[in-house]
């Protein structure tokens, strides 16, 4: 039985669909970034050199219809506002979140809604607040279906550590609380 899920979304244009460093998207709906490779299905062991993944970009971006989105400290705390209130207008339980500068985990315990809504809902109240005309998030979300207990105290303690192993502070949002599994 799902007990949490863990969702994983990104900004607009900071990880596509033919990523080098792979990707969970099935189709690439840009047809200049199809010029530029195919998908490599699931996350790439081993993880391409930094110089590829820079040309990579480099050679991507002009093809985007607009700018990647990258999250400062300063929008994190507007993001993790807004997530808050949602979690509190919903009576959601969130063990854990991180909110890193191109994407976001959040793991939320089991509750009467879809997490495909969740997710809309979070990213919805995040782009209200920050007064965007257009969303900074890219289509869709990946998700993790939790089944037990172990699983989760892995993936709580792996999103934990997602600031501080890409050299940000540790993050301590209002809304999140322990696991009540």
């Amino acid at each position: 039985m799902i007990i949490a899920y863990h969702a994983i979304f990104t900004t607009y244009g900071t990880w596509l669909p033919n990523d080098p460093r792979g990707s969970y998207s099935k189709e690439i709906y840009n047809e200049q970034l199809q010029l530029l490779g195919t998908i490599k299905y699931g996350r790439q062991n081993p993880q391409p050199a930094h110089k590829e993944l820079l040309k990579f970009r480099t050679a991507a971006v002009p093809k985007l219809s607009r700018a990647p989105i990258l999250l400062n400290e300063n929008c994190r705390l507007i993001v993790a506002h807004a997530f808050g209130k949602v979690v509190k207008r919903l009576g959601l339980k969130v063990p854990a979140c991180a909110i890193m500068s191109n994407h976001v985990h959040i793991m939320i315990l089991r509750s009467q809604y879809r997490i495909e809504y969740l997710v809309n809902q979070i990213k919805g109240a995040a782009t209200k607040d920050l007064k965007l005309k257009q969303t900074p998030w890219a289509r869709g979300c990946w998700k993790v279906f939790i089944n037990d207990s172990e699983a989760l105290s892995a993936a709580i303690k792996y999103i934990r550590s997602n600031p501080t192993s890409a050299g940000l502070a540790p993050q301590k949002w209002d809304f999140v609380s322990p696991p009540y599994v």
